[in-house]
Protein backbone atom coordinates (compact mmCIF):
# COMPACT_ATOMS: atom_id res chain seq x y z
CA UNK A 1 0.00 0.00 0.00
CA UNK A 2 1.13 3.83 -0.83
CA UNK A 3 2.05 5.35 1.78
CA UNK A 4 0.28 9.07 2.55
CA UNK A 5 3.02 12.06 1.04
CA UNK A 6 4.09 14.20 4.10
CA UNK A 7 2.08 17.09 2.80
CA UNK A 8 -1.24 15.01 3.46
CA UNK A 9 0.13 13.94 7.14
CA UNK A 10 0.93 17.02 7.64
CA UNK A 11 -2.27 18.24 6.83
CA UNK A 12 -4.33 15.82 8.60
CA UNK A 13 -2.04 16.30 11.80
CA UNK A 14 -3.13 19.83 11.71
CA UNK A 15 -7.01 17.85 11.60
CA UNK A 16 -5.80 16.35 14.92
CA UNK A 17 -5.02 13.06 13.62
CA UNK A 18 -1.97 11.22 14.01
CA UNK A 19 0.36 9.67 11.92
CA UNK A 20 -0.95 5.86 12.58
CA UNK A 21 -4.48 7.64 12.23
CA UNK A 22 -3.74 9.40 8.40
CA UNK A 23 -1.64 5.82 7.43
CA UNK A 24 -4.87 3.79 8.84
CA UNK A 25 -8.01 6.09 7.13
CA UNK A 26 -6.01 6.21 3.73
CA UNK A 27 -5.62 2.74 4.01
CA UNK A 28 -9.19 2.03 4.15
CA UNK A 29 -9.80 4.80 1.25
CA UNK A 30 -7.71 2.31 -0.88
CA UNK A 31 -9.07 -0.94 0.48
CA UNK A 32 -12.79 -0.22 1.98
CA UNK A 33 -14.18 -3.32 3.97
CA UNK A 34 -11.56 -4.06 5.61
CA UNK A 35 -10.73 -6.14 9.28
CA UNK A 36 -8.32 -4.79 11.58
CA UNK A 37 -6.02 -7.72 11.23
CA UNK A 38 -5.90 -7.61 7.54
CA UNK A 39 -5.65 -3.50 7.74
CA UNK A 40 -2.65 -4.20 9.82
CA UNK A 41 -0.55 -6.70 7.60
CA UNK A 42 -1.39 -3.89 5.11
CA UNK A 43 -0.48 -0.70 6.53
CA UNK A 44 3.12 -2.35 8.34
CA UNK A 45 1.94 -1.63 11.53
CA UNK A 46 1.32 -4.02 14.77
CA UNK A 47 -1.82 -5.01 15.42
CA UNK A 48 -2.37 -3.32 18.56
CA UNK A 49 -2.01 -0.31 17.67
CA UNK A 50 -4.02 -0.69 14.49
CA UNK A 51 -6.97 -1.66 16.73
CA UNK A 52 -6.42 1.72 18.58
CA UNK A 53 -6.20 3.84 15.52
CA UNK A 54 -9.17 2.34 14.22
CA UNK A 55 -11.07 2.96 17.59
CA UNK A 56 -9.55 6.74 17.81
CA UNK A 57 -10.92 7.32 13.94
CA UNK A 58 -14.35 5.65 15.13
CA UNK A 59 -14.29 8.31 17.88
CA UNK A 60 -13.49 10.89 15.33
CA UNK A 61 -16.30 10.23 13.13
CA UNK A 62 -13.94 8.67 10.20
CA UNK A 63 -13.93 5.36 10.37
CA UNK A 64 -17.47 3.58 10.79
CA UNK A 65 -17.29 -0.66 11.97
CA UNK A 66 -19.74 -2.74 11.08
CA UNK A 67 -22.00 -4.75 14.60
CA UNK A 68 -20.93 -8.14 12.91
CA UNK A 69 -17.88 -10.73 14.98
CA UNK A 70 -15.29 -9.87 12.42
CA UNK A 71 -15.63 -5.86 13.05
CA UNK A 72 -15.33 -5.22 9.35
CA UNK A 73 -14.28 -0.82 8.88
CA UNK A 74 -14.63 1.44 6.57
CA UNK A 75 -13.30 4.94 5.67
CA UNK A 76 -16.11 7.57 5.89
CA UNK A 77 -15.86 10.08 2.35
CA UNK A 78 -13.48 12.68 2.44
CA UNK A 79 -15.95 15.25 2.12
CA UNK A 80 -18.31 14.10 4.75
CA UNK A 81 -15.14 14.07 7.16
CA UNK A 82 -13.74 17.48 6.25
CA UNK A 83 -17.32 18.91 6.56
CA UNK A 84 -18.11 17.16 9.99
CA UNK A 85 -14.05 18.45 11.03
CA UNK A 86 -15.35 22.12 9.95
CA UNK A 87 -18.32 21.88 11.71
CA UNK A 88 -16.64 20.74 15.33
CA UNK A 89 -13.78 23.75 14.75
CA UNK A 90 -16.43 26.08 14.39
CA UNK A 91 -18.37 24.84 17.16
CA UNK A 92 -15.49 24.89 19.28
CA UNK A 93 -14.21 28.33 18.08
CA UNK A 94 -17.60 29.72 19.48
CA UNK A 95 -17.58 28.19 22.36
CA UNK A 96 -13.96 29.55 23.20
CA UNK A 97 -14.92 33.36 21.83
CA UNK A 98 -17.41 33.11 24.70
CA UNK A 99 -15.50 31.87 27.31
CA UNK A 100 -12.61 33.91 26.83
CA UNK A 101 -14.70 37.40 26.22
CA UNK A 102 -15.05 37.55 29.49
CA UNK A 103 -11.71 37.42 29.85
CA UNK A 104 -10.54 40.41 27.38
CA UNK A 105 -8.70 43.23 29.24
CA UNK A 106 -10.82 46.72 29.62
CA UNK A 107 -7.63 48.90 30.62
CA UNK A 108 -6.28 51.30 27.09
CA UNK A 109 -3.74 49.60 25.34
CA UNK A 110 -1.50 52.15 24.30
CA UNK A 111 1.14 50.09 22.71
CA UNK A 112 2.20 49.40 19.32
CA UNK A 113 2.38 45.64 18.65
CA UNK A 114 4.42 43.99 15.80
CA UNK A 115 2.72 41.17 13.40
CA UNK A 116 4.91 38.40 11.88
CA UNK A 117 2.49 36.24 10.25
CA UNK A 118 1.02 37.73 6.56
CA UNK A 119 -2.05 35.63 7.16
CA UNK A 120 -2.63 36.80 10.85
CA UNK A 121 -2.19 40.78 9.25
CA UNK A 122 -5.03 39.98 6.98
CA UNK A 123 -7.36 38.68 9.57
CA UNK A 124 -6.63 41.42 11.71
CA UNK A 125 -7.90 43.86 8.88
CA UNK A 126 -10.40 41.55 8.74
CA UNK A 127 -11.46 41.53 12.25
CA UNK A 128 -11.11 45.57 12.49
CA UNK A 129 -13.11 46.37 9.68
CA UNK A 130 -16.16 44.02 11.37
CA UNK A 131 -15.94 45.95 14.41
CA UNK A 132 -15.72 49.34 12.87
CA UNK A 133 -18.87 51.01 14.04
CA UNK A 134 -18.92 55.24 12.12
CA UNK A 135 -15.98 54.95 9.43
CA UNK A 136 -13.50 52.84 8.17
CA UNK A 137 -10.19 54.54 6.54
CA UNK A 138 -7.30 52.76 4.43
CA UNK A 139 -5.19 52.58 1.48
CA UNK A 140 -4.80 49.18 0.18
CA UNK A 141 -3.08 48.16 -2.87
CA UNK A 142 -4.09 46.05 -5.23
CA UNK A 143 -3.37 42.24 -3.65
CA UNK A 144 -4.72 43.08 -0.08
CA UNK A 145 -7.40 44.72 -1.80
CA UNK A 146 -8.25 42.10 -3.68
CA UNK A 147 -8.08 39.93 -0.44
CA UNK A 148 -10.32 42.20 1.76
CA UNK A 149 -12.94 43.19 -1.10
CA UNK A 150 -15.96 41.58 0.82
CA UNK A 151 -15.17 42.60 3.99
CA UNK A 152 -15.04 46.31 3.09
CA UNK A 153 -18.41 45.52 1.40
CA UNK A 154 -19.83 43.92 4.35
CA UNK A 155 -18.71 47.17 6.58
CA UNK A 156 -20.15 49.70 4.02
CA UNK A 157 -23.30 47.63 3.70
CA UNK A 158 -23.56 47.94 7.93
CA UNK A 159 -23.94 51.41 7.49
CA UNK A 160 -20.01 52.51 8.36
CA UNK A 161 -18.87 54.73 6.20
CA UNK A 162 -15.73 53.25 4.18
CA UNK A 163 -13.29 54.76 2.33
CA UNK A 164 -10.58 53.61 0.31
CA UNK A 165 -7.91 54.79 -1.79
CA UNK A 166 -7.40 52.35 -4.45
CA UNK A 167 -4.29 51.87 -7.12
CA UNK A 168 -6.72 49.95 -9.88
CA UNK A 169 -10.63 50.03 -11.03
CA UNK A 170 -12.03 48.22 -8.56
CA UNK A 171 -16.24 47.83 -8.05
CA UNK A 172 -16.82 47.83 -3.92
CA UNK A 173 -20.73 49.03 -3.87
CA UNK A 174 -21.43 51.95 -1.06
CA UNK A 175 -17.20 52.29 -0.74
CA UNK A 176 -16.05 55.53 -1.72
CA UNK A 177 -13.28 55.09 -4.15
CA UNK A 178 -10.14 57.51 -4.60
CA UNK A 179 -7.81 56.17 -7.16
CA UNK A 180 -4.75 57.77 -8.01
CA UNK A 181 -5.04 59.13 -11.29
CA UNK A 182 -1.74 57.32 -12.82
CA UNK A 183 -0.68 54.69 -9.83
CA UNK A 184 1.90 52.76 -11.99
CA UNK A 185 5.08 55.18 -10.54
CA UNK A 186 3.61 54.16 -6.29
CA UNK A 187 2.78 50.69 -7.76
CA UNK A 188 6.62 50.54 -9.61
CA UNK A 189 8.58 51.98 -6.78
CA UNK A 190 7.37 51.37 -3.02
CA UNK A 191 8.89 47.94 -2.31
CA UNK A 192 5.69 45.83 -1.89
CA UNK A 193 2.53 45.84 -1.23
CA UNK A 194 0.44 48.12 1.66
CA UNK A 195 -2.09 47.85 3.47
CA UNK A 196 -2.96 50.84 6.22
CA UNK A 197 -6.33 50.53 7.65
CA UNK A 198 -8.14 53.06 10.49
CA UNK A 199 -11.42 51.91 12.24
CA UNK A 200 -13.19 54.49 14.24
CA UNK A 201 -9.63 56.50 14.81
CA UNK A 202 -9.80 54.04 17.52
CA UNK A 203 -7.45 50.86 15.99
CA UNK A 204 -5.11 51.18 13.21
CA UNK A 205 -2.70 48.58 11.08
CA UNK A 206 0.09 49.41 8.95
CA UNK A 207 1.67 47.10 6.85
CA UNK A 208 3.78 46.57 3.79
CA UNK A 209 3.65 42.36 2.43
CA UNK A 210 5.57 41.07 -0.55
CA UNK A 211 3.69 40.84 -3.79
CA UNK A 212 2.27 37.39 -2.96
CA UNK A 213 1.30 38.30 0.13
CA UNK A 214 2.91 35.53 2.02
CA UNK A 215 5.77 37.84 3.57
CA UNK A 216 5.26 40.35 6.03
CA UNK A 217 8.32 43.04 5.33
CA UNK A 218 6.62 45.09 8.65
CA UNK A 219 3.64 45.23 9.82
CA UNK A 220 2.29 46.84 13.56
CA UNK A 221 -1.06 47.13 14.94
CA UNK A 222 -2.05 49.46 17.75
CA UNK A 223 -5.58 50.09 19.98
CA UNK A 224 -4.16 53.37 21.05
CA UNK A 225 -6.66 56.17 21.03
CA UNK A 226 -4.53 58.74 20.20
CA UNK A 227 -2.34 57.50 17.69
CA UNK A 228 -5.24 55.98 15.72
CA UNK A 229 -6.80 59.50 15.62
CA UNK A 230 -3.59 60.79 14.36
CA UNK A 231 -3.59 58.07 11.74
CA UNK A 232 -7.01 58.63 11.03
CA UNK A 233 -6.12 62.27 10.15
CA UNK A 234 -3.05 61.11 8.10
CA UNK A 235 -5.43 58.99 5.91
CA UNK A 236 -8.48 61.87 5.88
CA UNK A 237 -5.39 63.97 4.24
CA UNK A 238 -3.79 61.36 1.79
CA UNK A 239 -7.43 60.89 0.44
CA UNK A 240 -8.48 64.51 0.02
CA UNK A 241 -5.28 65.31 -1.62
CA UNK A 242 -5.13 61.95 -4.07
CA UNK A 243 -8.94 63.10 -4.66
CA UNK A 244 -8.43 66.37 -5.70
CA UNK A 245 -5.90 65.41 -8.80
CA UNK A 246 -7.52 61.33 -8.91
CA UNK A 247 -10.29 59.59 -9.43
CA UNK A 248 -13.13 58.98 -7.05
CA UNK A 249 -16.09 56.55 -7.24
CA UNK A 250 -19.11 55.89 -5.30
CA UNK A 251 -18.99 59.26 -3.23
CA UNK A 252 -22.78 59.49 -2.50
CA UNK A 253 -23.08 63.01 -2.34
CA UNK A 254 -20.75 62.98 0.74
CA UNK A 255 -17.61 65.50 1.05
CA UNK A 256 -14.48 63.82 1.75
CA UNK A 257 -14.22 67.10 4.33
CA UNK A 258 -15.91 65.56 6.73
CA UNK A 259 -13.63 62.77 7.03
CA UNK A 260 -11.56 64.84 9.54
CA UNK A 261 -11.13 63.38 13.31
CA UNK A 262 -12.51 66.61 14.24
CA UNK A 263 -15.72 66.82 12.27
CA UNK A 264 -18.26 64.68 14.27
CA UNK A 265 -17.10 62.76 17.69
CA UNK A 266 -15.42 59.59 16.42
CA UNK A 267 -14.89 57.01 19.28
CA UNK A 268 -11.67 56.62 19.18
CA UNK A 269 -11.24 60.87 19.71
CA UNK A 270 -14.66 60.96 22.04
CA UNK A 271 -12.45 58.21 24.18
CA UNK A 272 -9.45 60.05 24.17
CA UNK A 273 -10.93 62.90 25.78
CA UNK A 274 -12.92 61.23 28.70
CA UNK A 275 -9.13 59.43 29.40
CA UNK A 276 -7.60 63.04 29.47
CA UNK A 277 -10.36 64.32 31.26
CA UNK A 278 -10.32 61.55 33.76
CA UNK A 279 -6.53 62.37 34.64
CA UNK A 280 -7.17 65.97 34.95
CA UNK A 281 -9.85 65.61 36.85
CA UNK A 282 -7.88 62.75 39.47
CA UNK A 283 -4.83 65.20 39.91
Amino acid sequence: MRRPDPALTEAFAELGFTGAETVVYCALLQQPDCTGYALARQVDLPVANTYKAVASLQRKGAVVVDDGRSRRCRAVPVDELLTSRRRDFERHAATARSALAALRGRAPDDRVWRLEDADAVLQRARELLRAATRVALADVFPAPLRALRDDLRAAARRGVRVVVKVYEDVDLPRVECVRMRDPSTALTVWPGQQLSVVVDASEHLLALLSADLRTVHQAVWSASDFLSCMHHNHLANEIQRTAANGVLRGRRGRSLATLSVLHGELPGLSTLRQRLADVRTSR
